[in-house]
């Protein structure tokens, strides 16, 4: 009797067990323990999305030429908006928007082509018609200087002006212009961009006949590609360059954390390091031809997926990759062959697009049309299942 008692014993004990580790699995399945299945939705990566910001309440003032990371008066970090009608700041805090005003209200019409914010956070702003403010947010200072495409601060503090009309640098006192009549090193005096090299501590411009090293005041050298200049008798006279940059209208330029520079031309993006081993991402275009009429237009097919040829702007991200503002709309190339395009169909306000910049994960994007952020949507806290 003592052995049957002791089997049955058993047999309670083992039940007992199976019973205990049976009700641990469900209990564990129920609190998310690997039991529960995911949503296709939850299991996608993230993607971003576009947010649109209204700058000011005309067309005008929501007509966005040039976006600027920076600092306003009071400490807070964002973007700097320059518009065919004044200056605004985008608080990444606040979320809110303000216009930047002066005591004489000079800056509040501006037709604004250009910014840049100094280290110590004077600003300086370009315009078509107004001339170069130098402001501080309580004063502003006016320069009679006009057709303004572009302003940088070099390494060593230099603030550098492009225009249509010559390159020129700040002495402390006002501008000094050089073009091409008095400095033969500049090849073209209409200046359209800077691009800056931190790690060389180089400046570039880029003008309508290539890319000016800048090695200080007076001190200048041209990196230019082919290019076709008509006669007239209507013939087509191929000029070459002294690099292999296809493209001599530069519009953009930017360097990546290894030196790699992107130089937006009217034949597309060249890539190149040290002005050296070349490559060219183009969109399909329509390029100058001789023809028994005269000059005409023959179609040349791109080799990429960038919208457009003609670059407004170029953003390199905290991943060095590029995101390229287009007439066309924005294209994104992460420099591996992968390429991604948005227009007003997947949800710009316009695609013409003068602008980009970014900060953190978020894109910022100029557009004729207004604003946009392009980032991933804010996580949502999931519910605590266990309560």
């Amino acid at each position: 009797m003592e052995m049957a008692g002791s089997g049955l014993y058993k047999r309670f004990a083992i039940l007992t067990i199976v019973v205990m580790w049976a009700s641990f699995a469900i209990f564990a399945a129920g609190c998310g323990g690997g039991g529960e299945k995911k949503t296709a939705q939850e299991t996608a990566p993230p993607v971003r999305e576009f947010t649109k910001i209204k700058i000011g309440s005309s067309a005008n003032s929501n007509d966005v030429r040039v976006l600027v990371p920076g600092k306003f008066s009071d400490g807070s970090m964002g973007i700097f908006v320059g518009t065919m009608e004044g200056v605004y700041f985008y608080s990444f805090n606040s979320k809110t928007v303000k216009q930047l005003v002066d005591g004489e209200g000079r800056l509040k019409g501006a037709k604004v082509t250009a910014i840049c914010q100094e280290e110590g956070g004077k600003m300086w702003i370009g315009t078509e018609m107004d001339g170069i403010y130098s402001y501080n947010f309580n004063m502003v200072k006016r320069f009679d200087e006009y057709k303004i495409q572009a302003i940088a601060q070099s390494s060593n503090g230099d603030i550098w002006v492009g225009s249509q009309n010559g390159l020129m640098v700040y002495d402390g006192k006002g501008f000094t212009k050089f073009t091409k009549k008095n400095d033969p090193s500049i090849p073209n005096d209409d200046i359209g961009c800077f691009g800056r090299d931190d790690k060389n501590n180089k400046i570039y411009a880029g003008s309508k006949q290539g890319v000016i090293v800048i090695d200080g005041p007076k001190s200048f050298s041209a990196k230019t590609g082919t290019s076709q200049r008509p006669t007239p008798s209507g013939d087509l006279i191929e000029e070459p360059g002294n690099t292999d940059m296809t493209g001599n209208t530069v519009s953009s330029i930017a360097i990546n954390s290894k030196g790699v520079m992107y130089i937006a031309t009217n034949m597309g993006v060249n890539r190149c390091k040290n002005f050296s081993n070349w490559s060219i991402f183009s969109s399909d275009s329509e390029v100058p031809t001789r023809t028994a009429a005269g000059i005409g237009y023959k179609k040349v097919k791109g080799n990429s997926e960038l919208l457009s040829n003609w670059v407004r702007s170029i953003y390199l991200d905290a991943e060095d990759s590029l995101w390229i503002a287009t007439t066309r709309g924005l294209s994104f190339f992460n420099g591996d062959n992968k390429w991604e395009n948005h227009t007003t169909s997947t949800g710009l306000s316009s695609n013409t697009v003068n602008a980009v910049t970014g900060s953190g994960t978020a894109i910022y994007i100029g557009t004729s049309g207004g604003l946009d952020v392009f980032d991933f949507p804010p996580k949502k806290e999931q519910p605590d299942k266990a309560k």
